[in-house]
Formats: structure tokens, C-alpha cells, sequence
């Protein structure tokens, strides 16, 4: 108990529980159990205040109440009394609904050492030592040691805040800022539940659209819930999430995808039938709808979406393909871009694929792709015979930015690249950028240019 007393914040509630402590260790309970009542009013009472000047609606309005009440008027002290309880569970949320129970009680059995009882034999009401050193322990840890945190208000504000643009969209400055005594970091658990469903609702229930950039901001307040509370985010996260997306329409499930791209930990809380929807909604979504809810990002971090976006895209027809594929390009697309650079029908196709789909990922290539996008270029006979990647027009800084993404990768690269040097040149095609950079890595002979006999000239 001494150590308890140390941490009560209030000095006037330290007071009424040290008197109350005293009482009880000499055997005084009615007066321990009565001492200890009006240490938790005190404290309610100063945590009003407290919380009335950080702007608190709540506590202003109490507070209010409170300094309307005159000294000579011993019937509003105690309807205030009264609802103490009520204000600090209800309004404030400084307790919760079970701790509020509790001191009920405390309540009721001080009224009871405080009055007379009245009865037939003159017996009065003894509380046991035991009770009088419960209330002690439970008034001081559900109230008197702790600050005034936040409910409703806070819950509401922090919400609104996380919908603002200026809002930060990076998960550690999100932390940072959640996190601060200010915000989360005094909100009882009932408050940070609250927040975290009301995020996922916004999510998952609302019928008005999520942006991506709105989409990073509520990504990163959950990770910041989820670092400051575990135990609730997991609560929250395995008791409304999954009815949340049994609930959903088509239009607000397909959230599920750039939601994932960012969360994609909370697939494994996503329960089977949901997991056929979202098989089927792989299947039924058009090449638009595939990159506008960039499912392509999931084939990098979700084997099991993987595998369904594969079969999609291969349904697919070339230029579909290609676009699909543009939105995110992947090393595990590598194939199927070099097949599609390969087959470009037209100039446009041929740089769009070249600089879309094979710069992106070139610095993971081997000597075996590297051969792979020389021989697609070289062999092209395009729709009409005529080679449609060697004759575009700007295919030569392609090839000059693969030769510096490639230069990195553990490739054989000076044979590759000479060998391809040597079959274009044979066909008639030189790219100066690129012809630049293998004569200054020694890869090729400088061109000489002829020069005419200085004897030609007469002066």
C-alpha cells in the first residue's frame, strides 16, 4: 500500500487515501471505506478540471456544472455525488463499464458506514478488513494512479485527423505522431478499439471511395495502433475484420487488394469463403480494374494471389498483358516481358514493352534473359515481316539504359553485349548512345573517320 500511494496523482486524492490507509490499518473500516469514496469523487472531480483544459466538450460541460454549484447548497453537491460514476465512465471514459461496477459497490457500502441502519436489534454494518483493502486497491488502480485519459472525444478527433491530408502517409512518422501523450498514447483501451474498428470500417463499409493516398494514411495509423497495442489491434483485427469483408459488396471488397499490398500480414486472418470471393473477383475484373486496384503488386508478397493473377493475366490478350504488367512490373512477370517485348507488333509496342516492362526489372537479369531480349529483338518480324524493335525509333535508349541497368548484374556482360553489337551492326542498325557507352567501357573499336589527304589541300 505504501508504494500504491506513491503513485496516486492527485494530492488531494493522496490525501483521502493515505487518511483512508491509516483508518484501515488501525482497524477503522467504515471510516477507511468512507475516506476512500471521497478520494475517488476528489479525483473524478480533478480530473474534470484536468481534462477541461485540453479542450475536452465533455469536461468543459462538467466543469460547468460544477462551479455553478454553491457552497450552501448541500442537495446539487450531492446529485453531482450522485453522478459521478456515471460522468467518469459514460462521458469521459476515465473508467471502464466493469471497473465502474466495482466502485458502485464502494458507493452503496459507504453509504451504509455512513448512516445508521436502523435496525430492530441496534446492529450496525462492520465492514471486514478484506473489503476495506479491496476498495483501497481497486479505487487506486482503476483510478487515483492513472492520468486522465481520453474516450469518445479523442476517439473522434484522431479519426478525423487521420482522414486529413496533412496527415502522414509514412508508417514511422504515423507512430510518431499517434503515439505522443497528446493522442493515443492516453486513450484507454476502449478508445483505441473504437479507433481501430472505425479505420476499418472506413475501409471496408464505406460506400464512398478510398483513395491511395487516404488508403497509405489509415495503413499507417493501423500500424501504429498495432505497435502501441497489440492485444487490441489482433482483437479487432480477428472479430470485425472478417465479418467486415463477409459483409462487403463486390466494389467495396476489391479494397482488399491495395489494402493487402500494404497489410498483407492480415491475409492469413481472411477466412476461406472470402478467399473464394476474392478468387472469383480475380477472375471476373476487367484489365482496368486489374491495374486501378493494382492487384499485380500482390504477386511479390502473396503466393496464393499469385498464382490467380497468373492465370488471369494469361487469359489475356498480348496488349492486355503489357499494360497489366506496366502497372507494376516484377520479376515475376520476367518471362512473360520478354515474350511480350519479343512479339511487339508495332514501333509504339516495341518501346512501350522495352522501356515498361524490361528496364524496370533488368538489374535481376542473367546471361540467359540478357540472350533471351537480344534474340527477341534481333528475330521480330513484327505484322508485316519488317523487324518492329530494331526500326523504332527510339529503341536505341532503351538499349542504352538496359546496357547500364545490366552493367551491375553478375552477367557475362562484355560477351552479351558485344555479340549483340556484332548482329545488329551486321544488320545494318547502329545506336549512338549505346555505341558511345561501349566504346568507353573498351567493349567495341572506336569508329575512325576518313580523313583526306592533307596534300589536296593548296594551302
Amino acid at each position: 500500500m505504501d508504494e500504491l500511494i506513491q503513485n496516486v496523482r492527485n494530492v488531494h486524492a493522496k490525501n483521502y487515501l493515505n487518511e483512508s490507509i491509516a483508518a484501515y490499518r488501525t482497524g477503522a473500516y467504515r471510516a477507511s471505506l468512507i475516506a476512500t469514496w471521497i478520494a475517488v469523487c476528489v479525483d473524478i472531480i480533478e480530473k474534470i478540471r484536468e481534462l477541461s483544459l485540453s479542450e475536452d466538450p465533455a469536461a468543459k460541460k462538467w466543469e460547468q456544472q460544477l462551479d455553478k454549484i454553491q457552497p450552501n447548497d448541500p442537495r446539487a453537491m450531492l446529485d453531482f455525488e450522485r453522478d459521478l460514476l456515471n460522468i467518469a465512465c459514460d462521458d469521459l471514459q476515465l473508467i471502464s463499464t466493469i471497473e465502474k461496477s466495482h466502485l458502485e459497490r464502494l458507493k452503496d457500502d459507504r453509504n451504509i458506514c455512513a448512516h445508521p441502519t436502523f435496525s430492530d436489534d441496534g446492529s450496525q454494518f462492520s465492514p471486514p478488513a478484506e473489503l476495506a483493502l479491496a476498495y483501497i486497491v481497486q479505487s487506486a488502480n482503476y483510478l487515483l494512479v492513472h492520468p486522465p485519459v481520453k474516450g469518445k472525444v479523442i476517439v473522434q478527433r484522431l479519426y478525423e485527423l487521420i482522414n486529413e491530408p496533412s496527415f502522414p502517409e509514412d508508417e514511422e512518422k504515423a507512430f510518431t505522431l499517434l503515439s505522443s501523450e497528446n493522442n493515443l498514447g492516453r486513450v484507454k483501451d476502449s478508445g483505441v478499439r473504437n479507433l481501430a474498428i472505425l479505420i476499418f470500417k472506413r475501409i471496408f463499409r464505406d460506400e464512398t471511395g478510398v483513395s491511395q493516398e487516404l488508403l497509405n494514411r489509415l495503413s499507417a495509423s493501423l500500424s501504429a495502433i498495432q505497435r502501441l497495442y497489440p492485444e487490441i489491434y489482433d482483437e479487432v483485427v480477428s472479430n470485425k475484420l472478417v465479418g467486415m469483408l463477409s459483409e462487403a459488396n463486390d466494389t467495396r471488397l476489391k479494397r482488399i487488394f491495395p489494402f493487402l499490398s500494404l497489410r498483407n500480414e492480415l491475409w492469413s486472418k481472411v477466412e476461406h469463403a472470402e478467399r473464394v470471393r476474392i478468387e472469383g473477383l480475380i477472375n471476373a475484373m476487367s484489365p482496368e480494374e486489374i491495374s486501378k486496384y493494382q492487384v499485380t503488386r500482390l504477386v511479390e508478397i502473396n503466393a496464393e494471389i499469385r498464382s490467380q493473377i497468373f492465370q488471369k493475366i494469361d487469359r489475356l490478350n498480348d496488349v492486355e498483358k503489357a499494360k497489366v504488367i506496366a502497372t507494376f512490373p516484377s520479376v515475376f512477370f520476367k518471362d512473360r516481358s520478354i515474350h511480350l517485348f519479343s512479339e511487339s507488333l508495332s514501333f509504339d509496342s516495341a518501346e512501350f514493352r522495352g522501356n515498361q516492362l524490361i528496364l524496370p526489372i533488368s538489374s535481376t537479369f542473367n546471361d540467359k534473359d540478357l540472350e533471351s531480349v537480344f534474340n527477341g529483338a534481333i528475330e521480330n518480324t513484327g505484322s508485316y515481316g519488317i523487324n518492329q524493335v530494331l526500326n523504332a525509333g527510339a529503341i536505341g535508349a532503351f538499349f542504352s539504359g538496359l546496357y547500364t541497368e545490366t552493367k551491375a548484374a553478375p552477367l557475362n556482360h562484355q560477351a552479351l553485349w558485344k555479340g549483340f553489337w556484332k548482329k545488329i551492326s551486321d544488320k545494318g542498325f547502329s545506336y549512338k548512345a549505346l555505341r558511345e557507352k561501349l566504346t568507353d567501357d573498351h567493349y567495341i573499336v572506336p569508329e575512325v573517320e576518313n580523313e583526306e589527304d592533307d596534300d589536296d589541300i593548296p594551302f
